[in-house]
């Protein structure tokens, strides 16, 4: 019999599971040396910590003075309203994208795909998409995805079909780990129409943290506790075999070191993991004032391998 698992470990455990079943769990980091127009590329494992515990981690380890880490501005530590809220959810969602719907080729075994695209703003392009946001009166992350979805679309087999996306939240501030990188996240799962505004885009992701969504997903996460790793890589793999599922994971690790303190002219890039059933992950990190976009995908394209870049191409156009 299993022995059940410490609160510290559950989130490490389940992407462990993951990780059994044959996808590749590494959060994507690329630096980019000022003299340099290569990105160098590596990996950190989401068994260990998650998006901003990883980066943390890697501008540490060059020398970084990082005291706090970001937290939530979503704390809530209802239990059992976040689950019925979320339970509701599932049972009046409407019609949307199906995993078949963007199984566009052979998919690739695992998700280590090397099928990578990246963008690199200027100070000057990242502050005029802060002033947009600000006139629009949404945040960044909105914005971005809203276009983000919009390139990714014309390649969908229902291109006008509501799109479910996974929104990474951080919990720091809400949960607490005795090393500020481990996992403290959860997510939400906004589903994103064709015709959504960024306006609307927010008000749909407001509505999931108002309503708990991040702390029911994390409150499932707990119940691993009572399951052995088999019975958690069975579970994983059987939710594989159902045709719902999100499209990927688009995260946003947010603003850091806007005063330039960090003795680096480094710019950084992230990206998070592809799961199976995912069409591509997608990234964003604003560092020392410039904004990075990553993406990531997941499939294999004998007749356009460069297929991530096209999409890259449609969202910084759409900018």
């Amino acid at each position: 019999m299993s022995t059940p698992e410490t609160s510290m470990n559950l989130t490490a455990r389940w992407f462990q599971a993951v990780e059994a079943t044959g996808d590749f769990m590494g959060i994507r980091y690329g630096r980019k040396p000022a003299s340099s127009e290569e990105v160098e590329w590596a990996f950190v494992s989401h068994c260990d910590c998650d998006g901003i515990g990883g980066f943390a981690r890697l501008l540490r380890n060059s020398g970084a003075k990082l005291h706090v880490l970001p937290e939530t501005k979503h704390p809530n530590r209802e239990i059992i309203k976040p689950l019925w809220k979320l339970w509701r959810k599932s049972r009046s969602v409407g019609k949307v994208a199906t995993r078949q719907d963007w199984d566009l080729s052979k998919r690739q075994e695992t998700g280590s795909s090397q099928v990578v695209a990246w963008h690199l703003f200027t100070e000057e392009e990242t502050e005029k998409i802060r002033q947009n946001c600000r006139r629009m009166n949404v945040t960044v992350n909105s914005f971005l995805l809203k276009y983000l979805d919009q390139a990714v679309r014309p390649d969908l087999k229902k291109s006008t079909a509501a799109i479910p996306w996974m929104i990474p939240v951080n919990l720091r501030g809400d949960i607490k780990h005795d090393d500020d990188t481990e996992n403290h996240v959860s997510c939400v799962e906004p589903l994103v129409a064709a015709e959504d505004s960024p306006e609307d885009i927010q008000r749909q992701i407001r509505h999931c943290l108002a309503s708990g969504e991040h702390r029911a997903n994390y409150l499932i996460l707990g119940m691993g506790r009572f399951l052995s790793p088999r019975a958690k890589i069975n579970l994983i793999s059987k939710n594989r075999d159902k045709p719902e599922g999100n499209i990927g994971a688009f995260s946003n690790l947010g603003v850091w070191d806007r005063e330039k303190v960090i003795d680096t002219s480094d710019s950084w890039f992230f990206c998070p993991p592809v799961c199976k059933g995912q069409l591509l992950g997608a990234g964003c990190v604003t560092f020392q004032n410039r904004l990075s976009l990553t993406i990531q995908a997941n499939l294999n394209f004998p007749d356009q391998p460069d297929f991530a870049k096209t999409w890259m191409a449609r969202w910084i156009g759409a900018l």
